[in-house]
């Protein structure tokens, strides 16, 4: 009768919640460790219960690190511009297949385009107007010379020059500015800027 209540209770414990729960978490943790640790490659924080932090490196799933902060990140290397060897395509289904690529960059940059709209404030538009106006590149000291009674932050018309160059719609050439033809082509596409409202 003894031995009965002891494998009881040995029962009970085994089927208890505790239990059943701590091996439901170890099978999942087993199962799923190859998810959980690209997980954890690219989460950089976790904020665990009680407030204490557990933080990793970032690592990109190609096993490559993430560029330290001031460094450039790795230029990604462009699409081929031919089909692999192995992949025959008849001349109409190369076309078809063109087509789409066109039609989905222009997408692309319509949507680009619809966000600088959004993006850009008028006074880094009207810069980048004035800079398209202009025959020749320019130099940044002219830029300054003849920005700064309108902008008379310092501060803001780097902030301008940084997200025309982050845009690719400038280029910077020691101290040199030029607007990139992806520039040109985002001004013909807006238009002319619209008249201040008063």
């Amino acid at each position: 009768m003894e031995i009965a209540a002891i494998v009881l209770e040995y029962v009970k414990v085994l089927f208890s919640a505790p239990v059943i729960s701590g091996a439901v978490v170890v099978v999942a943790l087993l199962l799923f460790r190859k998810d959980i640790r690209s997980l954890l490659r690219r989460v950089a924080k976790i904020k665990l219960p009680g407030g204490s932090e557990f933080s990793t490196t970032q690592i990109e799933k190609s096993g490559e690190d993430i560029p330290a902060r001031g460094e450039q990140p790795p230029i990604s290397k462009p699409a081929p511009e031919t089909l692999p060897e192995n992949l025959t395509l008849s001349p109409d289904q190369q076309v078809a297949v063109k087509q789409v690529f066109e039609a989905e960059r222009a997408n692309a940059r319509l949507w680009e385009y619809r966000y600088l709209n959004y993006f850009l404030a008028r006074g880094t538009q009207s810069v980048l107007d004035w800079l398209a106006s202009l025959n020749t590149r320019t130099t940044l000291t002219l830029l300054n010379t003849i920005w700064l009674p309108l902008i008379p932050s310092a501060e803001e018309l780097r902030a301008i020059i940084h997200a025309l160059q982050a845009h690719y719609l400038i280029v910077l050439t020691g101290e040199l500015i030029e607007v990139t033809p992806k520039g040109r082509e985002y001004l013909q596409w807006r238009g002319p800027l619209p008249e201040k409202s008063a």
